[in-house]
């Protein structure tokens, strides 16, 4: 059955002594498109969780988040630059002389600048640690998946529901024709009689003439297209591949053949399906733009 694009998948685990969070969310995109947040030390793994990603979303704006914990066998250390607290007491020392102003120059003045005083973590093996943390971007990508799979039954079912009202609607269309073509017939015959009274034609001519016009009116082939079309539909309906935008495509070719009946028939039943059939187009017009 078809996905939706819109879906959300967590994941919690612990990768190398950290607590673990991944989010993976969701959205309506033309193309794939993934953007990966995670702590900046960690930056070097975004292109890898962005090849795991392309394995499971063919397409949508899909963000996923990933939360790390402090290491927990890991200990954190003060580190001390103490060149950068040389250069502040130097800037700071000339700032006073040059403007006159009072005031000392105090260790707890130089412990409030930033940097001066940092935190320094061990390194990380970062190939160690994205082979611990596949498993659980795996996990958040198939949860994700899986609610994707959800929503898109839920569009598959609306779809054939609002198929099944088209189909009908174009079979009474296709009923309703072969009483406009003999209708159509007899009103130009009549015409024709009305404004030829005394005047001899040429009664083959003549035949061809009402055929032709007849001929312009008919919408068989536009009928049969359209059938076809809807049967297209439902079948990428029941794949499991990415159709969103086969289904877009043929929706505009449904469109067109729904127009063209409009265009050539005069019938008010037959207009007035044409208009139901177009409404109930744009809503699933809609829909579709929801489809992977």
């Amino acid at each position: 059955m078809i996905r939706s694009m819109t879906g959300f998948g967590r994941a919690e685990g612990v990768v190398l002594g950290r607590e673990s969070v991944v989010e993976a969310r969701s959205v309506n995109n033309r193309y794939r498109d993934v953007i990966v947040r995670l702590p900046k030390s960690f930056g070097s793994l975004e292109e890898i969780i962005k090849k795991i990603a392309a394995e499971y979303v063919t397409r949508g704006r899909l963000e996923i988040f990933i939360q790390l914990g402090e290491a927990g066998e890991r200990q954190k250390r003060l580190k001390l630059d103490l060149d950068l607290a040389r250069t502040y007491k130097d800037l700071l020392l000339k700032l006073r002389d040059e403007l006159n102003l009072a005031g000392e120059l105090t260790l707890d003045r130089m412990a409030e600048y930033r940097d001066v005083i940092q935190y320094e973590e061990d390194e990380t093996d970062l190939e160690e640690f994205m082979a611990a943390l596949k498993p659980v971007v795996q996990e958040a990508l198939d949860n994700l998946v899986k609610m994707r799979q959800t929503e898109g039954n839920a569009l598959a079912e609306d779809f054939f529901s609002r198929l099944s009202d088209l189909s009908q609607r174009v079979a009474e269309i296709s009923s309703r024709r072969e009483v406009v073509l003999e209708e159509t017939k007899a009103k130009l015959q009549a015409r024709i009689e009305t404004l030829t009274q005394g005047i001899e034609l040429d009664e083959q001519r003549l035949a061809q003439e009402v055929a032709f016009l007849i001929d312009r009116g008919d919408i068989t082939e536009e009928l049969v297209r359209l059938a076809s079309h809807l049967d297209q539909f439902r079948s990428h309906l029941e794949t499991n591949d990415a159709v969103g935008r086969r289904l877009d495509f043929l929706l505009q070719e449904i469109n067109r053949e729904v127009n063209t009946i409009g265009s050539k028939s005069s019938d008010v039943n037959i207009t007035r399906q044409v208009v139901d059939i177009k409404t109930e187009l744009e809503k699933i017009r809609e829909q579709v733009q929801n489809v992977e």
